[in-house]
């Protein structure tokens, strides 16, 4: 228990330790919304139960939860990957039973969880329809949504020995905690403590999973990179296949969208209906956003030899672009290659939108991330596996705004107006940006460089 005490102590002390203004003034950000969302489930809570709106009390309920079971998910993915910490390293002789309890408290003892928990407490004070209950429940969601982030961060940071007994004894309390999500999901509302009673079970049975498995990991994940002296194989694929750092991030950024369309393939094959209609914000990952906000928001950053390269050559802003439009070949062509095949297998109604959509998303996200990448580059560091943002967050909350604007056709087909000018509005910035080139690049080279010394 000292452990535990003095390992959270340690971690709020270290995140005021820097930035302590900004850090506070976010955190009084974040509560203050926490109490908007809560206000506004609140009334809509109140709709619900006087009939005002067609969904019920449950339902609304229910999406509080998957709301909050979503959000806690994506975040540690989306704007960009955040890895696991490891607060006690493995060399020290701590059980390992310990380390994991000791691990998995510092992990929840954060602004992000504090925000959350205020979301629901709000709410429960708010509300006469959310009762303890309810409370108690949203706190095993909230925890359940860390142990299945946890998880795959574990699947993505380390190797697994899939032929352990540990991986095997994680799979097994895996399947048990399916299995009693489909009897009894989690998110849905309940008014009976028994059912309390399984939601507990099952969340015991991912915890020992969660365990296992970390028990089953014996080593962070290895990068090698496997040099071609095939001439004839193009810059855009080596650039795509030997760079250590962007190839990760871009081939996780792309299995997670396949993800995401095979979730909704799998809802539309049993059900009849698509998930992008009852979660709008799922389309997000219709377009190739994640690329963009993981790597391509910071080209320079993660291609500086390629920039230092067409710097020495010519210095010419149209070599510049051509250079910069090298490295998004082949990504987008395998992202694009996705979109196609899941519009031709399980979403021909919405075929003319994904497809506009996707192309308006190219044609105005990349002059987005070239603008980034000169105005605000980004030096790209780490270890191996060092997954930490690496792009601008302004430039990447940039890149979802106005995604998100491309979705407004949804309301009406007039807006598919808004196309052409969000398309010319960006190409022109860009042209602006690249014509007063030679006021970025010494800002440029001293980013990426000069921090080397």
């Amino acid at each position: 228990m000292d452990l535990i005490l003095y390992s959270c102590k340690a971690r709020l002390n270290s995140y005021f330790r820097q930035k302590r203004l900004q850090r506070v003034l976010l955190l009084a950000l974040g509560i203050v919304l926490s109490g908007f969302y809560s206000w506004i489930f609140t009334l809509l809570l109140q709709k619900a139960h006087e009939g005002g709106i067609n969904p019920s009390v449950e339902k609304v309920l229910g999406y509080a939860n998957l709301l909050l079971l979503a959000f806690t998910v994506l975040r540690g993915f989306f704007p960009a990957y955040i890895p696991r910490t490891e607060f006690i390293q493995r060399i020290y002789p701590i059980p390992p039973l310990q380390r994991f309890w000791t691990e998995l408290a510092v992990e929840l003892v954060s602004p992000f969880y504090f925000v959350l928990l205020n979301f629901l407490f709000v709410l429960f004070l708010l509300s006469p329809d959310y009762n303890f209950l309810h409370l108690l429940q949203g706190l095993l969601v909230l925890i359940t949504a860390h142990v299945t982030r946890r998880s795959l961060q574990i699947l993505v940071e380390r190797k697994i020995r899939w032929r352990h007994s540990m991986f095997f004894a994680a799979a097994v309390m895996a399947a048990a905690f399916v299995a009693l999500q489909v009897r009894v999901p989690m998110y849905e509302p309940t008014y009976q403590l028994p059912l309390m009673v399984v939601h507990l079970a099952s969340l015991g049975a991912f915890l020992a999973s969660n365990y296992f498995l970390e028990q089953a990991a014996y080593e962070p994940k290895r990068r090698v990179v496997n040099y071609s002296q095939n001439a004839r194989r193009s810059l855009a694929w080596r650039l795509f296949k030997n760079h250590k750092t962007a190839r990760p991030l871009l081939l996780f950024g792309l299995g997670f969208k396949v993800l995401m369309l095979a979730v909704d393939a799998l809802v539309y094959t049993l059900k009849g209906y698509h998930i992008l209609d009852k979660n709008p914000t799922i389309w997000l990952f219709m377009g190739p956003v994640v690329l963009y906000s993981y790597v391509f928001n910071n080209i320079w950053g993660f291609y500086k030899n390629l920039w230092l390269t067409t710097e020495r050559a010519t210095g010419n802003y149209k070599d510049f672009l051509l250079a910069s439009l090298m490295p998004l070949r082949v990504p987008l062509l395998i992202d694009a290659t996705l979109a196609i095949l899941y519009v031709a297998l399980f979403n021909h109604e919405h075929a003319t939108f994904i497809l506009l959509l996707y192309a308006a998303s190219v044609l105005v996200l990349t002059p987005v991330a070239l603008i980034a990448s000169f105005v605000s580059p980004k030096v790209v560091s780490g270890g191996i596996m060092s997954f930490g943002a690496k792009t601008s967050y302004l430039f990447s909350f940039v890149s979802i705004f106005l995604m998100g604007l491309l979705f407004t056709p949804l309301l009406h087909p007039l807006l598919y107006l808004l196309y052409p000018l969000l398309i010319g509005g960006a190409l022109f910035a860009m042209v602006a940006v690249l014509r007063v080139y030679q006021k970025y690049k010494y800002k440029i080279f001293e980013t990426l460089y000069k921090t080397e010394a």
